[in-house]
């Protein structure tokens, strides 16, 4: 059996957290407040008191905590599914505050009956609805979908046949939601000041620059924009890991292949150390996914009951888990592409690309780079009866309709988000 954590939902301990909510949003996230239309509240409280699976883009480590303020303003407690490896953090302390407030675990792409098995009698039950990030990775970035894992869908599909024997009358909704992070003021100052850092970290200045440098001729003329620097530090990461994973770019080469070249290089090295085949023609962000499946599966497995057994599969397990950064750092390359910048200069773009950066250069998650406003809008609710005949006979096919749905309207309400707001931005 997998390493599960069950959910301790803990009435007065989540009360508690929820009123003093406020404060922390403030002083720890940095005044990050939630803002979400009326009618969007609205279209989620016409499910009061049904069975629901709630579903939102995964742009930002904060999701959780803007869920839950989420449903300080629903009036209504969520329970939440997260991944194993979070709830080891703090040396164990995150996990304990993740369950008592109502949060259970993961084993991602394993066969972790238990994880299933609670979801399907979370999901039948309805006493709470079930918050499920369908990216399954953070995207960090809030104006575009990763694709989508099909496991909402299928969980949901199985906890309604389950439903059915009991009260053939009712259903499961699958609630499509979109989260987008935005600064409402100038955070200019913050973006040069992390840039400063990232180019002190990597021994960048105008005077060193490699002759060879894509951006040696901006450079001596004198360009100093905010753009150009964020292109000087990334390229510099990324001579820096193609030296680290002998990788030669060929002549000519953009940016865009260099990082196409180097994704699919770290990806090729963790499958060959997990010794896994990796399938010819797939996503690249698919791979990721089985890469870290394949992981997790052996992580958290149960590999025999004597203390010696236990010991061994602790030491190779901790050698293997340096996999886990390989992964990250491709996922890192993933979204973001040379052009993401310019094509739209918002000041969030850029902390989109400078996020991904510090982590990758600094080991750590950056904190917000000034006050924030989450904007929330709650799509149209997805009645699985509605597919519930076609299920029974096209699981396939059923499942893939539903998960397009949720991507389409997700999707749809971030770019409406974008268009209907005024951004700020940076040259």
């Amino acid at each position: 059996m997998l390493d599960f954590r069950p959910p301790l939902d803990t009435p007065w301990l989540i009360a508690m957290v929820k009123f003093v909510m406020p404060l922390y949003m403030k002083l720890g996230l940095n005044d990050t407040t939630v803002s979400v239309s009326p009618e969007a509240l609205e279209r989620f409280q016409k499910l009061k008191g049904k069975r629901a699976l709630i579903c939102p883009n995964h742009s930002n480590r904060h999701d959780p905590q803007v869920m839950f303020s989420f449903s300080k303003l629903t009036g209504e407690d969520f329970n939440f599914i997260a991944a194993r490896e979070v709830f080891d953090w703090e040396h164990g302390l995150n996990g304990w505050w993740l369950q008592h407030m109502g949060c259970y675990s993961v084993v991602r792409g394993a066969v972790d009956r238990e994880s299933f098995k609670t979801t399907r009698e979370l999901l039948a039950t309805g006493k709470k609805k079930l918050v499920l990030f369908p990216e399954g990775e953070i995207s960090r970035q809030n104006d575009t979908l990763l694709p989508l894992e099909s496991g909402a869908a299928q969980l949901s599909f199985r906890a309604l046949q389950d439903i059915k024997k009991a009260s053939p009358n009712d259903s499961i909704y699958i609630v499509p939601m979109a989260l987008k992070y935005t600064y409402p003021y100038d955070i200019g100052s913050g973006i040069r000041n992390s840039l400063g850092q990232l180019e002190q970290k990597l021994g960048l200045n105008t005077f060193e620059i490699d002759q060879k440098d894509t951006m040696a001729k901006q450079i001596d003329e004198g360009s100093d924009s905010v753009r150009d620097r964020l292109r000087r530090v990334a390229e510099k990461l990324l001579q820096v890991l193609e030296k680290e994973y002998r990788q030669q770019p060929a002549e000519g080469a953009t940016m865009n292949d260099r990082v196409d070249k180097l994704r699919r290089a770290i990806l090729q090295k963790v499958a060959k150390q997990l010794d896994v085949q990796l399938t010819s023609g797939a996503r690249e962000l698919e791979h990721v996914r089985v890469l870290r499946n394949t992981l997790d599966d052996y992580i958290y497995a149960d590999n025999g009951k004597s203390e010696y057994e236990k010991k061994i599969h602790e030491t190779n397990a901790a050698n293997i888990k340096a996999c886990y950064k390989d992964l990250d750092r491709a996922v890192n390359f993933i979204a973001i592409y040379d052009g993401y910048v310019t094509e739209h200069m918002t000041q969030e773009r850029y902390s989109h690309v400078l996020d991904r950066l510090e982590w990758e250069v600094f080991g750590k998650a950056p904190g917000p780079r000034g006050a924030r406003r989450v904007l929330i809008d709650v799509g149209e609710p997805i009645n699985l009866d509605d597919y519930a005949e076609s299920y029974k006979t096209k699981k396939k096919e059923a499942v893939a309709r539903v998960t397009d749905d949720i991507f389409s309207q997700i999707s749809s309400m971030l770019l409406n988000m974008e268009d209907n707001r005024k951004p700020i931005y940076l040259s």
